[in-house]
């Protein structure tokens, strides 16, 4: 019988920790059908106003998770002057306005995935994005933002998921404020 060399257990060790993390990947999130970005006048990104709605029934905390969600990922980008869900807060009337419609969600709740594990599936939320220049009212740009949980069938929940989706919104900002500072 031959003995492992230091090498090779190295590289077993290796290998099976970066299988482990693999298994373990975090969730992901996507962007689809983005219109192109339309900022032909200079747009103020002095103030953000995050609102969301939904036609669904039941939906009221996934819409605040989601309206929160994307204000904190958005304050936390240090870009935006004021970010708020109450259009009073921006004092001089000009910036943009991001508007949130879930139009889907696959609901996971911490209950179901502690009782019934993988068998629970992944959640997911499906949002149509809209942003307008507060002042004009002219659109910038529309698009789908799409979260969902965790990889492998057993990981996350709907929050989770809304957290991948508000991710996704925050990135197009971040974007259009790229495009409007050229």
């Amino acid at each position: 019988m031959r003995s492992i060399k230091t090498s090779e257990l190295a590289f077993a060790t290796a290998l099976l920790v970066l299988l482990t993390f693999a298994g373990c990947s975090t969730s992901s999130g996507v962007v689809r059908n983005a219109s192109p970005i339309s900022t032909s006048k200079l747009v103020s990104l002095d103030f953000v106003l995050v609102e969301t709605s939904s036609s669904l029934g039941d939906v009221g905390s996934e819409k605040r998770l989601l309206k929160d969600s994307i204000i904190l990922n958005l304050r936390e980008t240090g870009f935006f002057g004021s970010v708020s869900g109450n259009k009073a807060d921006g004092n001089s009337g000009s910036g943009i306005k991001i508007s949130a419609e879930i139009k889907e969600v696959q609901k996971v709740s911490d209950h179901a995935r502690l009782w019934m594990g993988g068998l629970a599936g992944r959640a997911r939320i499906v949002v149509q994005v809209t942003v307008t220049d507060l002042n004009s009212r002219n659109q910038i740009e529309k698009f789908e933002a799409e979260g969902e949980s965790g990889k492998s069938a057993d990981a996350g929940t709907t929050d989770e998921a809304i957290q991948r989706a508000a991710e996704q919104v925050v990135a197009q900002i971040v974007e259009i404020r790229s495009q409007a500072s050229q």
